[in-house]
């Protein structure tokens, strides 16, 4: 018998239509089928024993899938349904992960997303779902009716591990097929007791999505560490340092000195994006003729600016210091070392370069994580100030361009939900001039920052289809305490040698927290009836719905003049 690496089983019944399609799929990644026919009346029995992927056909009950795969002695076992698939890209992750890297005693938890319309499109969020796992003699699978989650129970919780490999579920692509699987579910469990309602297979489908393909250098495991084998071209910069200026004539040559000074660091190249009405444009190219100047014909949003200088970069890594931040000695080396270890997002240390109360006040609201106390280490949490893989950042579209703060929190928190792995570099130091110098600066730039949070929601609101009410409720209800439990616990932990300076400056952290705090709520007052609104429109049709992901690269990039 030829050697089996990963079993699939099927439980099966009556999905004859689905099955060419279900084993096109599964000839990717697996190397033998073992079916369970749940008494099918459409053929589905015949269509499996022809198959030559099908070892066994079985009939109820379902441990006996187990069983049967058994005799195979395959080191993984996979479940994937009559009505699921796994595109090209995630089955060859899977199958070379299988090869070099899963551990036989672990379970894999995989990402379930369910389809509309057509295969291109996806509605709603994923969900974690246990279909992959090491086999060892003797397992069993829970004994549960219905909603089974196929791991076999011997296995701890503790030793279930989410990956970045995707399941695209097909149960719902239209409207006759989601009427079909409620009414296969209302008479599995007429009484609701597997569930308080299934009426959420039959809801409108709404913030419908691309499907994107898998992120380029994604790990398996997810937020974990990724074999970045590619060779460096010739004269390719390691990391391109991009600053996004907007009138810092006053501050810009203290940043790029320090940028350019940078000892023991990989080839990196500067790009300077300014899109202001002063003369920095002028000053950077007298005094920095090597560094490439991005010169905006008007005031533009952060994520424009930061899109601008993304369209020409060259880096295999894109750090965004800004122009109001000096890179210390050693800073970029730090974390040039960082992501070559493997990781896509990579944040360091920041120090306090704005000595008032007020300066020190906004410096522990905006860097609790990144205090110079804090340890080197992986991240359980996407970073603020992060570098990212220049590729993995191409391929979410870039920064969104209509948001006045957190463009770089939405674009850090995608990259880190879809999988990439987070480092925090103690030796990638640089200081941070904040403009709070006093207190009403701090009051408004804090309740920018919130507006920058309220839109993050917003965003949410509008790739889901649905206002996130509880959460944002609890949000503000919690934000400002928590917040501060937050600062104060990171300080005690990481702060020793700026403690002092804290709790001299803690009211008018508490202050700026207000501040963030009312921020948020004119914000959601303000812009969330237009998001309503938006949620209120009928849905589009999946493919009129749809974005191109590289958009505001390319609309970027025909506002940039050649290099």
């Amino acid at each position: 018998m030829p050697s089996v690496t990963l079993a699939c089983l099927l439980p099966a019944r009556n999905c004859a239509a689905d099955l060419v399609g279900y084993f096109e799929s599964v000839a990717r990644f697996a190397d033998a089928v073992v079916a369970l026919d749940d008494g099918s009346t459409d053929g589905t029995q015949e269509l499996l024993a022809a198959h030559p992927l099908v070892r066994v056909v079985l009939s109820n009950p379902r441990n006996r899938l187990l069983t049967a795969a058994a005799d195979l002695r395959p080191p993984f076992i996979i479940s994937i349904d009559a009505d699921e698939r796994i595109a090209p890209d995630d089955a060859a992750a899977l199958r070379a992960f299988l090869q070099a890297g899963a551990q036989r005693d672990c379970a894999y938890l995989l990402r379930l997303y369910g389809m509309v319309a057509d295969e291109d499109h996806y509605a709603g969020q994923a969900s974690w779902h246990g279909r992959l796992f090491g086999y060892q003699e003797g397992q069993v699978f829970p004994t549960r009716r219905l909603h089974l989650v196929p791991i076999p129970i011997s296995i701890p919780k503790s030793r279930w591990i989410k990956t970045t490999i995707r399941i695209q579920h097909f149960g719902g692509l239209t409207e006759e097929r989601r009427r079909l699987r409620f009414e296969k579910y209302r008479e599995a469990d007429p009484d609701c007791v597997f569930q308080k309602s299934y009426t959420n297979l039959i809801a409108p489908r709404r913030g419908v999505k691309r499907w994107q393909p898998r992120l380029p250098s994604l790990p398996v495991v997810a937020n974990d560490r990724f074999p970045d084998l590619r060779p460096q071209e010739k004269g390719e910069p390691l990391i391109s340092v991009i600053v996004i200026s907007q009138n810092d004539e006053a501050t810009i040559e203290r940043s790029l000195q320090a940028i350019l000074s940078q000892d023991g660091a990989e080839p990196f190249e500067v790009i300077v994006v300014n899109s202001g009405i002063d003369e920095t444009a002028t000053l950077v190219r007298k005094k920095f003729p090597e560094v490439k100047l991005v010169r905006l014909d008007s005031p533009v949003l952060p994520g424009r600016a930061r899109n601008a200088g993304l369209a020409i970069a060259r880096g295999r890594y894109v750090s965004f210091p800004g122009s109001h931040v000096a890179l210390l000695p050693g800073s970029l080396a730090a974390r040039a070392a960082a992501h070559q270890l493997g990781y896509g997002l990579v944040t360091g240390t920041m120090l306090n370069g704005t000595r008032t109360w007020a300066g020190w006040a906004s410096y522990f609201l905006d860097n609790r994580l990144t205090l110079p106390g804090r340890p080197s280490g992986a991240l359980d949490d996407a970073p603020p100030r992060a570098s990212c893989l220049r590729e993995a950042l191409l391929a979410v579209g870039g920064f969104p361009e209509d948001m006045r703060a957190g463009e770089d929190t939405v674009v850090n928190r995608r990259l880190f939900d879809s999988g990439y792995g987070a480092y925090r570099s103690h030796e990638a130091r640089s200081i941070h001039y904040s403009p709070c110098r006093r207190p009403h600066q701090l009051v408004s730039h804090h309740f920018r920052r919130g507006q920058g949070m309220a839109r993050v929601l917003l965003l949410e609101a509008l790739e889901t289809g649905r206002f996130p009410a509880r959460r944002v409720l609890r949000y503000l209800l919690s934000i400002v305490p928590a917040r501060l439990a937050w600062v104060t616990l990171s300080v005690l932990r990481y702060g020793h040698t700026v403690r002092r300076h804290y709790f001299v400056a803690l009211p008018l952290v508490v202050i700026g927290a207000f501040s963030a705090c009312a921020g948020t709520c004119y914000e959601l007052v303000r812009a969330g009836r237009a998001v309503y609104a938006t949620r209120q429109r009928p849905t589009p049709s999946a493919r009129g719905n749809a974005a191109s992901p590289r958009e505001g690269i390319r609309r970027a990039a025909d506002d940039v003049p050649a290099p």
